[in-house]
């Protein structure tokens, strides 16, 4: 269960400059969350992808689960690793779980979180993902903190899970004065391996570029752009990244601007692929 350092949470960096010139000094942010409606709330679908769950190694994750419907909804959490496996992850309050039954009433919210005594309780980082079935639309948003010198926070950011899809477009910036970066969870929430294409286009709409992630049955996995293409960092680049998936797949795309606390969620829809 112990992911590769490389998007731990999708937040903080070794800061930006060490960000532009050595991409793993930042992975701790990407290196493993969060469909239907990228950034919206899906009231359309019963199956939601926590696409990211980090804890240990300063890191933690928060999981809401809003109920803002007219019927009440059971709801069914089911944790994986990164290669696939069912696993377990310290909840609070809860031990080690491998999963989490909850009725959430109409106009109720319930959480569920990583056990904050293993934040720092655990060296090194690890990075699980979740599914998540309910029998009545729900709001499910993570929150993800960095705290390595506890009670401080020294950043966080947050995301919302949305259905898997097949496709997802989001805009993004590489590069600059600030040191613009992005970073993706991929997860796979199909019993069968899933071919995926990321496609990096220019601000004109041209492509520049793209590369293929391969996610084995229930697995995950986490980077950042500038990781997997070329970028020049002394200028800045705009443009969009499209994710084509063989088959519907969770994503959680998270922005990094400035340093290792200039953390932002980027707004993602379902638009098709070019």
């Amino acid at each position: 269960m112990k992911s590769v350092p490389i998007f731990a949470v999708i937040l903080l960096s070794m800061g930006v400059a060490a960000a532009q010139d050595d991409p793993a000094a930042i992975s701790p942010i990407f290196n493993t969350e969060f469909a239907s409606q990228a950034a919206q709330a899906s009231s359309a679908t019963l199956s939601y992808t926590i696409a990211h769950f980090p804890y240990g190694g300063g890191y933690s994750t928060r999981v809401l689960l809003s109920n803002s419907g007219s019927s009440t909804a059971n709801v069914n959490v089911k944790f994986f690793n990164q290669a696939g496996a069912s696993t377990l992850v310290p909840l609070e309050g809860q031990g080690m779980q491998g999963s989490q039954a909850m009725t959430i009433a109409k106009n109720e919210t319930m959480a569920i979180g990583a056990d904050t005594s293993q934040r720092n309780g655990l060296p090194q980082t690890d990075t699980a993902w979740a599914t998540v079935s309910s029998t009545a639309p729900l709001n499910v948003f993570s929150l993800f903190d960095y705290g390595p010198k506890p009670p401080a926070i020294t950043g966080s950011v947050g995301a919302q899970s949305t259905a898997p899809s097949k496709t997802f477009r989001f805009p993004v910036s590489v590069g600059g004065s600030v040191a613009y970066n992005a970073g993706m969870a991929l997860a796979n929430p199909n019993g069968s391996q899933t071919t995926v294409t990321v496609k990096v286009l220019n601000g004109d709409g041209t492509l520049k570029g793209s590369f293929p992630e391969t996610l084995p049955a229930n697995g995950q996995t986490i980077f950042l752009l500038n990781q997997k293409m070329t970028f020049d960092t002394s200028t800045l680049f705009t443009g969009s990244v499209a994710v084509c998936a063989s088959q519907p797949v969770g994503l959680v795309a998270i922005g990094v601007e400035g340093g290792p606390t200039g953390l932002f969620t980027i707004s993602v829809t379902t638009d098709p692929c070019p």
